[in-house]
């Protein structure tokens, strides 16, 4: 879950699963619908046990469950199929526990975003039902819209437009028979009220078509619920440890708990002579003691590498580091002046 090749992997393993399984069945489907792993299907019904126990046969850990229509009908992601004097009809289904909240008209976005909601739940009312369907379902829109604060006159503008649109589609092929493959150039600019849209007709009279963002997400209003860990708790980090009895100190870089890393530290000093650390060879030499409960944590890192470059920036940066010269041998002594002035 969550890896780019999911999507590509579930279609190759339910490929060959229906393959497989379809081979198996003593009887032929007559349709066969599959959207990666939801499937319409129409076959008799005394064969749905058979068709579900091959199909959950495949492999143990695929557990396959089966709906069966109900009043001649059944819904399939966002339609409701509709069984009717021997012929196949669909109309737009949606969850009884949908809320129908979308973005308020008076919520501060481009306009842009606020028409394509619109245009977005027509496509879904019409594109999705059949003819008789289509006047209660865009009932069913103007309510939704109404609700989000859109005004009438906006909605029915838009809701007509986007309605004319959907009939007459078929004339944006040119009258040769040739698509028109002439593709806009686009600009991205950050959306603030009152000023991107008389921006963006500016760039619009230049042939640039504008694609707005929105810089402040609700993500940055929010504060995150987590508590902040402990610094002995952080992980991926450089740190410093100070000594007690003098200005020096010694920097570092772990990727485990800092509290475990600096444990190794203090341990260090019942190691035998010829594996003493340089902490350890400083608090023989001077009698001194390095201050354990409170290390500093310099800057935060996943990337193992940038990790370990920024350990060498501060060894060079801070004096009277206790560090060996092998600590900073990877980084050219030519970036000295500049890191001391940083």
């Amino acid at each position: 879950m969550g890896s780019p090749l999911s999507p590509i992997l579930a279609d190759i393993v339910m490929d060959d699963l229906e393959t497989h399984c379809l081979s198996l069945l003593g009887f032929a489907v007559p349709v066969y619908y599959r959207y990666v792993d939801d499937i319409f299907a129409i076959v008799p019904r005394a064969n749905v046990d058979e068709i579900n126990l091959i199909f959950n046969s495949y492999h143990p850990r695929l557990k396959f469950t089966h709906e069966i229509e109900s009043d001649s009908c059944i819904n399939f992601l966002n339609t409701n199929v509709i069984r009717s004097n021997g012929k196949i009809l669909t109309n737009w289904y949606r969850k009884a526990m949908c809320s129908d909240r979308y973005i308020n008209f008076y919520s501060s976005h481009p306009f842009k975003y606020k028409l394509n909601t619109i245009f977005n739940l027509v496509d879904h009312a019409i594109l999705l039902s059949d003819d008789q369907f289509h006047g209660k379902n865009i009932d069913v829109v103007k309510q939704i819209l109404l609700n989000n604060c859109f005004p009438t006159h906006i909605v029915n503008r838009y809701i007509c437009k986007r309605l004319n649109f959907l009939k007459h589609r078929s004339s944006s092929i040119l009258g040769d028979g040739e698509i028109d493959t002439d593709k806009p150039s686009y600009i991205a600019l950050p959306f603030v009220e009152g000023l991107s849209d008389n921006v963006g007709r500016l760039l619009k009279n230049m042939g640039l078509t504008v694609v707005y963002n929105i810089p402040k997400k609700l993500n940055s209003l929010i504060k995150r619920g987590k508590d902040s860990l402990p610094i002995s708790n952080r992980t991926e980090v450089v740190y410093k440890i100070n000594c007690k009895n003098c200005s020096a100190s010694y920097i570092g870089q772990t990727k485990r708990h800092l509290s475990t890393r600096v444990k190794e530290h203090c341990n260090n000093i019942k190691m035998h002579e010829s594996n003493l650390s340089v902490i350890s060879k400083h608090k023989l030499k001077f009698d001194h003691d390095f201050d354990w409960s409170a290390p500093d944590i310099l800057h935060n890192e996943k990337h193992v590498r940038k990790r370990e470059i920024a350990e060498m920036f501060f060894i060079k940066k801070f004096d009277n580091t206790i560090n060996s010269q092998k600590d900073t041998e990877n980084l050219n002594n030519i970036y000295d002046k500049l890191i001391k002035v940083v």
